[in-house]
């Protein structure tokens, strides 16, 4: 989801030609840039590979690298230390695969799965879709390039989110180094994560990162897929065809302390802590009346959890009230900003003095008028220009209204008939007059 409309922070500068930031817990896009543009994605294609393997394949099964594995590759795409023949666990191809980028084990692993490249890129596509990836279409399971192997940014960080959701995948794409005898050879096969930020002594380390995936090809450039966590955050970074392997490592970091330094995750109000609130109204009449009313639990707008800029950390809750399909309706915003929907319902006076029964039990609201809201004090007391909000003054009002309105009909009848009995008065007095004059001249 796009992220509310707060006053946003300054955003970085960066080179890489896509990119996206994403919050988990709050769903929020911190940062975007050309994130729905398809491109080329390079080895980020094996987070879907590896996904993939984890949900369909036992970690403990083995997997034996065919012919195709080891010879249907383009030229630089080879990894010489992996043979025909040899066998090794799924769990071992999979670390080779996420650190190491070895393209002959994620070819390996599509074989075990789809019995071919095709057939296991027709279940990639599928499955990238379910995830929410609907504008990737994957044709390999390494991302070597091919002119149809193609995702987005927003794509990306859809894949990753999926991915993350798997221990094993975190645990895995996590390891810093991984070593592993190959049976077969008896050769040791270590494979270093390809990724500065998990690599310990690494002026790149970055204890936040929890696991990532590198890409390069000539066409693809050097792309990144980086989960990270603060302990509070929680962070999706894609950078796809950046300018080189200082560059996209300075635009992942960049946006890792954009998300981190600037947003924090708030929690709901609950105003009145569930008692009752009171508040004064002006009605049509400019008289003020007292209103009282109970706020229900809140529900987030957005869906995930409240997540806002830094400056708006410190700010007070406001509850604002306002009609809903004919229902009174409070919105608990900061700095203007609505985050949270509160039903409401109105408690007559009496009502007051029973609070303990009436809440959170909650009947039916009474029909409202409300107009202009004003604010007044600290326990979220509310007041409105021209309504009728209390169900007594409403009834009242309304009894009054229709007394007024009968005097005033009441009033033009009479007039009415006043005027039509003068009318028909003259009109007498001057047939008379007439009947006098004409019986003059018979006489």
């Amino acid at each position: 989801m796009e992220l509310p409309a707060f006053v946003r922070p300054a955003e970085p500068t960066i080179k890489g030609t896509c990119a996206i930031l994403v919050e988990l817990n709050s769903g929020a896009i911190l940062y975007a840039k050309n994130m729905n543009q398809r491109i080329y994605p390079a080895s980020t294609t094996k987070v879907l590979t590896a996904m993939m393997a984890i949900e369909n394949l036992p970690l403990d099964g083995t997997l034996t690298l065919s012919y195709n594995s080891t010879h249907d590759l383009i030229s630089g795409g080879f990894d010489y230390r992996m043979q025909e023949g040899q066998v090794y666990t799924i769990e071992e191809a999979l670390y080779g695969t996420c650190l190491n980028s070895v393209n002959t084990l994620a070819y390996a692993l599509a074989e075990e799965m789809g019995g071919s490249i095709p057939g296991f890129a027709a279940m990639m596509n599928t499955r990238a879709a379910e995830l929410g990836a609907l504008n990737t279409t994957f044709t390999n399971p390494h991302g070597l390039n091919d002119l149809d192997h193609l995702t987005t940014a927003y794509d990306m960080a859809k894949i990753m989110w999926g991915a993350i959701e798997l221990d094993d995948y975190r645990r895995i794409a996590g390891t810093a180094e991984y070593t592993c005898a190959e049976p077969k050879s008896g050769q040791t096969m270590t494979f270093p994560h390809t990724i500065r930020f998990l690599q310990p002594g690494n002026s790149w380390y970055d204890s936040r990162v929890v696991c990532a995936k590198s890409g390069w090809t000539e066409d693809a450039r050097f792309c990144r897929a980086v989960y990270a966590s603060d302990g509070q955050l929680d962070l999706i970074c894609i950078v796809l065809h950046s300018t080189g392997a200082d560059d996209v490592d300075a635009d992942v970091r960049s946006l890792l302390n954009y998300g981190f330094d600037n947003f924090s995750l708030k929690n709901p109000p609950v105003f009145g802590e569930g008692s009752i609130l009171g508040g004064n109204i002006r009605d049509e009449n400019g008289v003020s009346q007292k209103i009282y009313f109970v706020t229900a639990e809140g529900t987030v707008m957005s869906g995930g959890k409240i997540l806002v800029p830094n400056t708006y950390a410190d700010m007070n809750w406001r509850l604002d009230l306002s009609l809903k399909e004919q229902n009174l309706v409070g919105y608990g915003s900061l700095g203007g900003v609505p985050l949270v929907e509160y039903p409401i319902f109105m408690v007559s006076n009496d009502e007051v003095t029973t609070k303990a029964e009436y809440f959170p039990t909650a009947t039916a609201p009474q029909p409202v008028t409300p107009g202009t809201q004003e604010s007044s004090s600290a326990d979220a007391s509310r007041s409105q220009e021209g309504a009728t909000v209390s169900p007594e003054g409403q009834e009242e009002g309304n009894t009054g209204n229709l007394f007024r309105l009968a005097l005033i009909i009441c009033g033009a009848f009479l007039l009415l008939c006043l005027i039509a009995l003068i009318f028909t008065l003259s009109q007498n007095s001057r047939l008379r007059k007439r009947m006098k004059r004409r019986n003059a001249l018979r006489k």
